[in-house]
């Protein structure tokens, strides 16, 4: 089975995550993607991630069908390494071929990741420009950086949101209904979350 790997915060989930995830799973042939969101991000700061109860429940109420939401990162203490994800995994489904998705601003720093050349070993790494313009770069990049030379470049549409816009619309009382599923929208609302 060819399955994705798809980490991130998803403070919150979004429409831009949803459709890049359809876009790698028909480019990839993949029969299903992992939504793994992360507990201690390790390049990031945790001060406005909202807890990760709340994330898995946003994920689990608008993946498709074939999808999986884990909580793996959850389950270990300290920050929350790939690598380390990436080898529960192969534990756990040790028939899969693995994909792990990577953003484009994480692409250009992937050489600082803890273990990256034993990601690269244990699965195929890869990532799409966010804008029109960086596609060339994310090329030029990786042909001066020859570790990198077997990870997927893609060009892909996307929608050109993120989390922390996102949070920031709703904390100023703007309607995001156009950049975030109606069940993450009514749940965020229930719930109180980035107010």
């Amino acid at each position: 089975m060819k399955t994705g790997i798809f980490g991130g915060a998803f403070n919150p989930v979004h429409n831009g995550h949803l459709a890049l995830a359809e876009q790698y799973k028909k480019a990839l042939s993949l029969d299903r993607i992992i939504f793994i969101p992360t507990a201690n991000p390790p390049h990031k700061s945790s001060d406005e991630l909202i807890d990760g109860k709340h994330r898995i429940n946003m994920l689990e109420l608008c993946v498709g069908e074939n999808e999986l939401v884990s909580d793996i990162e959850f389950m270990r203490d300290g920050k929350s390494y790939t690598y380390l994800t990436i080898c529960e995994l192969k534990e756990k489904y040790r028939d899969d071929e693995f994909f792990l998705i990577v953003g484009a601003d994480q692409f250009f720093y992937f050489e600082k990741w803890y273990k990256f050349e034993e990601i690269l070993s244990a699965c195929t790494v890869v990532t799409a420009a966010r804008e029109k313009n960086q596609y060339d770069e994310m090329l030029e990049f990786k042909a001066e950086h020859p570790k990198l030379k077997d990870v997927v470049v893609s060009e892909f549409d996307v929608i050109d949101i993120s989390s922390s816009q996102i949070r920031d619309m709703i904390k100023n009382g703007e309607d995001v209904s156009y950049y975030i599923p109606e069940s993450v929208n009514r749940y965020i609302k229930e719930h109180r979350l980035y107010v």
